[in-house]
């Protein structure tokens, strides 16, 4: 998987800097090249608008949760420095068992459209703060580490819920340190598509950046507040889909059927599932990108336990524990991910074959 360049001040400019400096990849879909997405309205306000006026507007208005916005939010909250090597950085204690059961509790109340007072104290106690926030698509509850004055961030995770979605897809990014650029494109996509939730590991994994093809090396599962947060949607939706998002980078990879691929899925192990399949299929018919299907058309960047060409998944292993046939591990190249960022009608079209529209 490919390294993401996450220094402080290209973290901070993103959004801002380097979707105005990259070359962007044309779209080759379907339908005509699709416009880049821009949003003018501010500055029509400033064209139009007196400015007394224009002021009033801004201040009442909704507070908007923009992939930007939400971007800053997690920012904040992720747990060390990333210029300081991994060995080197001070791993926070595990959640106890209680508190991990008291949060798939607390998740399943969100799950199932709860936001009150007593839910909020509730996640204080676990040392989160549930915020309301609002996007293009509608309301979105942010649950996100608390600031404890002095004390640093543990790296429990971040995570964002839509409210009154019918979308049964969550979105989980537990290697937001090693896998370029997967944080932004949830943010984006949590912002500006109908997904029910999503889910952001805020603490740097021991992972290996590239799973070898033979299986020497196996990654303890993850104990943390994900795998409650898992927990908790099968609890409430067992028919849920959780679409994991990964990168990876064509020299770095093995196989001339990987180097050749633009986006790569795989369920949990050796069987692929239905949902795989029908999710393969569908991306093959609606995107003009190269499709494969893991173990089957591709032998590596995969998901599974201990078998060759794959990645250890504890919300993977779950899953297949709990017969549940939802999982997708979503390994993108860097041209699909240029192009999802950059193409409203990329994203749509993801989504739709997600919601099996």
């Amino acid at each position: 998987m490919a390294a993401g360049c996450y220094n402080a001040s290209v973290w901070c400019d993103t959004f801002k800097v380097k979707s105005q400096s990259r070359k962007i990849n044309v779209y080759s879909g379907n339908e005509p090249v699709p416009k880049k997405i821009t949003n003018w309205s501010y500055q029509l306000l400033r064209i139009s608008l007196p400015g007394g006026l224009l002021l009033f507007l801004l201040l009442t208005a909704p507070q908007w949760a923009a992939a930007e916005t939400l971007a800053d939010m997690l920012r904040e909250v992720r747990s060390t420095q990333v210029s300081v090597p991994e060995k080197d950085i001070e791993k926070a204690p595990l959640p106890s068992a209680a508190e991990l059961a008291l949060a798939k509790k607390l998740f399943q109340r969100v799950f199932s459209g709860e936001n009150n007072s007593e839910l909020r104290q509730q996640w204080e106690s676990l040392g989160f703060g549930l915020i309301e926030k609002t996007s293009e698509t509608g309301p979105l509850l942010v649950l996100r580490e608390r600031d404890e004055g002095t004390k640093k961030y543990d790296g429990k995770g971040f995570f964002v819920f839509a409210i009154d979605q019918e979308s049964a897809t969550v979105l989980q990014v537990p290697h937001s340190f090693h896998d370029a650029e997967t944080d932004i494109i949830a943010l984006e996509l949590m912002a500006k598509n109908n997904f029910r939730a999503a889910a952001w590991n805020t603490s740097p994994a021991e992972l290996p950046v590239h799973s070898p093809l033979s299986p020497d090396s196996r990654t303890p599962p993850a104990k943390g507040y994900m795998l409650a947060f898992t927990r908790a949607l099968m609890a409430i939706d067992p028919d849920s889909y959780v679409m994991q998002l990964h990168s990876f980078d064509k020299n770095n990879v093995y196989t001339p059927n990987a180097s050749h691929a633009d986006i790569i899925l795989s369920g949990y192990g050796e069987q692929s599932s239905p949902a795989i399949g029908w999710l393969g299929r569908c991306l093959k018919k609606e995107l003009d990108y190269k499709v494969r299907i893991f173990p089957f058309e591709v032998q590596e960047m995969g998901a599974g336990d201990n078998m060759p060409g794959a990645n250890y998944s504890a919300v993977g292993e779950l899953m297949q524990a709990e017969n549940n046939q939802g999982f997708v591990y979503f390994v993108m190249g860097s041209m699909f991910r240029e192009e999802l960022r950059s193409y409203h009608q990329v994203q749509e079209k993801l989504f739709a074959c997600l919601s099996r529209e």
